[in-house]
């Protein structure tokens, strides 16, 4: 039966050629080839990348060129980063909220022994975090898991600019982005949303020594519903993504962390963005005294 479905294939695939012109036949036959020569256990084999790295060589399962970019600027994109996650003392948890395609959590967890917990809602984002998981050989230590953060527990949606694989700029419930502006949403991803304080009284996870927020829009909403989190003096460090260009806004978030015991340290982002769109956004890195 299958050989006769190969012999089936590959005589519509000749009749197809002989219906082409020379340069279509060209053309498609250049495409058979790489995608043969990619091909392996029925994946295309040229979407892994290797980053080294001083914690250790790193792969990441890159779907299409945003992934391969994140993937590529690991080290330089957000350098303020690396050099916190690098702090991290030995059994520390990590918990990465807006892990994207997990490279922080990847980076963190690459020592083995770093306990991750990587947050994504993103469904494509989610597919390529938990495959680097795999070919990282990391499902020991680092678990990933497809929810969002807020201030209550609701079903929802995760309102998404974009669906592409390693796209940002999703927002759960309320189609807020970064600037703290309204958008049109191109598809609505159905969601369940927790506040974390709720999921660790529920589920009992491993409390976090570190916490990374980067979730453009509703940091609000997320450091709300971590009151009781951010005052446990386990939690040692805590990183979040805000605007300064939005000073009300991201001064109310500051006094909240800061109200649980935290203290503004550094303001920080790589000077790729200096002149950007994104020239606004930092890193704010609270630590506990």
């Amino acid at each position: 039966m299958k050989k006769n479905i190969n012999r089936l294939l590959v005589h519509l695939i000749n009749l197809a050629l002989r219906l082409l012109g020379s340069y279509a036949q060209n053309k498609f036959i250049k495409i058979l080839d790489e995608a043969t020569a990619n091909l392996k256990n029925g994946v295309l084999a040229r979407v892994t990348e290797t980053i080294p790295t001083k914690r250790g060589d790193i792969q990441f399962y890159c779907l299409d060129e945003l992934p391969l970019w994140r993937a590529r600027t690991l080290l330089t994109k957000e350098p303020e980063t690396i050099e916190w996650i690098d702090t991290f003392s030995e059994n520390d948890t990590f918990w990465d909220i807006g892990a994207n395609i997990g490279i922080y959590s990847l980076y963190a967890g690459i020592a083995k022994n770093i306990h991750v917990l990587a947050f994504e809602p993103s469904s494509s984002n989610y597919i390529l975090i938990n495959r680097n998981i795999e070919i990282n050989k990391l499902s020991e230590s680092m678990k990933a898991y497809c929810l969002a953060f807020s201030n209550t527990t609701s079903l929802n949606e995760l309102k998404m600019q974009n669906t592409s694989f390693g796209g940002a700029l999703s927002s759960f419930a309320v189609p807020i982005d970064h600037d703290g502006n309204t958008f049109e949403p191109k598809f609505l991803q159905g969601m369940l949303g927790l506040s974390i304080d709720f999921f660790i009284s529920t589920f009992s996870p491993s409390i976090p020594n570190h916490i990374k927020i980067d979730v453009d829009g509703i940091e609000d909403q997320i450091v709300h519903g971590a009151a009781k989190t951010f005052a446990d003096p386990r939690l040692k460090s805590l990183s979040i993504e805000l605007d300064e260009n939005r000073p009300d806004y991201t001064n109310k978030v500051i006094k909240n962390i800061e109200r649980a015991g935290l203290t503004l340290k550094s303001q920080r982002h790589a000077s790729m963005f200096d002149e950007s769109p994104y020239s606004g956004i930092f890193n704010y890195l609270f630590t506990r005294k």
